[in-house]
């Protein structure tokens, strides 16, 4: 596994609704051994802290947040093509344009979820080889970069996941103009 993939995995998994098997099980402690991997030290740092943050937060605490954070807003939904299309039919055409992306990756998607699920994309960035995952993430790169901006204009913890991606992202970009 790449680092790049291990970060995607990450985030996508701790950008998911917080799941109460994260505290009575041993994920927390499978996703702690996951970031003590992780070999970029900003991006570990990043989600260290968001680990300390999950860890002194109880999970009805969490799942407020979560909701209020990304359930609410229309400037913080994961959902990436909804800020710049709204229910605009042309956000059906980029939802379909996004499914075939999947599908040519070998990845279809099979669940009932949008394929601009944030999660979701990060999950198929963390499965496939690189150059699939950096052409997905340069078609939403605007909408996450807008989405790290408002969470942090409201001081959400998720900002350290989104950073963590972010500087994930420049690393990509900055290893493939080197090569």
């Amino acid at each position: 596994m790449d680092e790049y993939q291990r970060i995607f995995g990450l985030a996508s998994i701790l950008l998911q609704h917080p799941e109460k098997d994260w505290f009575e099980t041993n994920e927390l402690k499978d996703l702690k051994d996951e970031i003590a991997l992780i070999e970029n030290q900003l991006v570990k740092i990043l989600f260290k802290q968001f680990q300390s943050y999950l860890e002194s937060t109880t999970y009805l605490e969490l799942c407020t947040g979560y909701a209020k954070t990304f359930d609410f807003s229309d400037k913080t939904t994961l959902y990436l093509t909804y800020p710049l299309f709204g229910e605009n039919p042309d956000r059906g055409k980029a939802l379909l344009k996004l499914k075939s992306e999947f599908y040519e990756a070998g990845l279809p998607i099979k669940s009932e979820e949008l394929p601009d699920y944030l999660p979701l994309i990060l999950e198929f960035c963390s499965l496939v080889p690189t150059k699939p995952a950096q052409k997905m993430l340069l078609i939403h790169r605007r909408s996450i970069d807008n989405l790290l901006k408002e969470l942090s204009l409201i001081e959400s913890p998720y900002q350290m996941i989104l950073q963590a991606c972010v500087q994930t992202i420049e690393d990509m970009q900055r290893k493939q103009k080197a090569s």
